[in-house]
């Protein structure tokens, strides 16, 4: 079972079936398979089904509760995702994601967490939160700390589904992008030295000057293969012109060019 199927969302008085939607489209998005909704707007699922795309079996099936107590009494763990603060709230401060995702990971099996969203207008009440073990605040800007119900879905079920995606080791991230050796960037500087100066660019009486700069430019680009192909391709192609201009034969041209 993974972590998604162990955490419950629930939002509580939900006034807007778009909202309701957008948030099943959220929690399909993130790879949960379940939403419930304590007093839902009548007629919500219209607006809901609409907005859902492809989560509309989410809306279909959601489960319904009356009241917030049924909605979490089989719950082990009920968190209230709100910015207000439960009476007395140096009690039990506020968590940040951090905190919360290293004690959901903690979560003993088979226990299953909810999590509460408030109405749009109002949030979670003081009752509501009365009723939570702890209180989860995302760390929105103080000036503007307000999110659209959706919004704050999609974020909180993010951080939970980011939590169980395996991180690349540096193996695998080598694997992925191969990059080029000290030799193949050797052969590249050659032949930039060579059309650089055929067509003047660099300085006769210290080549080096540039070709260093050069040289530092791709060495920090950290260049792999394909990109050393697309840069040895534009010098060919500047020889090829070149070439064809009177100039000198490209090296891979036995024909001599002007003296």
């Amino acid at each position: 079972m993974n972590i998604q199927d162990r955490v419950g969302v629930v939002l509580v008085e939900p006034s807007e079936g778009g909202n309701v939607g957008s948030a099943a489209r959220a929690l399909k998005n993130m790879g949960f398979s379940s939403l419930g909704l304590v007093c839902p707007a009548e007629g919500f699922r219209e607006d809901a089904q609409r907005l859902a795309v492809h989560a509309a079996d989410l809306v279909e099936n959601a489960q319904i509760f009356s009241s917030v107590p049924q909605a979490i009494q089989q719950a082990a763990w009920v968190v209230g995702v709100s910015g207000r603060t439960r009476a007395y709230p140096e009690r039990k401060p506020p968590m940040g994601p951090g905190p919360f995702l290293e004690q959901l990971a903690a979560l003993p099996a088979p226990g299953k967490a909810v999590l509460l969203f408030g109405p749009e207008r109002t949030g979670l009440t003081n009752e509501h939160l009365a009723l939570c073990h702890d209180i989860l605040r995302l760390p929105t800007a103080p000036e503007c700390p307000s999110l659209n119900l959706a919004h704050a879905v999609l974020l909180v079920a993010w951080e939970i589904r980011k939590r169980e995606l395996p991180e690349a080791t540096p193996e695998q991230a080598t694997a992925a992008r191969e990059t080029i050796t000290t030799g193949e960037l050797d052969g590249l500087m050659q032949h930039a030295r060579r059309t650089l100066e055929v067509i003047g660019f660099l300085n006769p009486q210290n080549p080096e000057w540039i070709l260093r700069d050069l040289r530092q430019v791709f060495a920090r680009a950290d260049l792999d293969a394909r990109e050393l192909s697309v840069l040895r391709g534009l010098f060919h192609r500047m020889d090829v012109w070149i070439s064809r201009h009177d100039g000198p034969a490209t090296p891979n041209d036995s024909r001599q060019g002007k003296p």
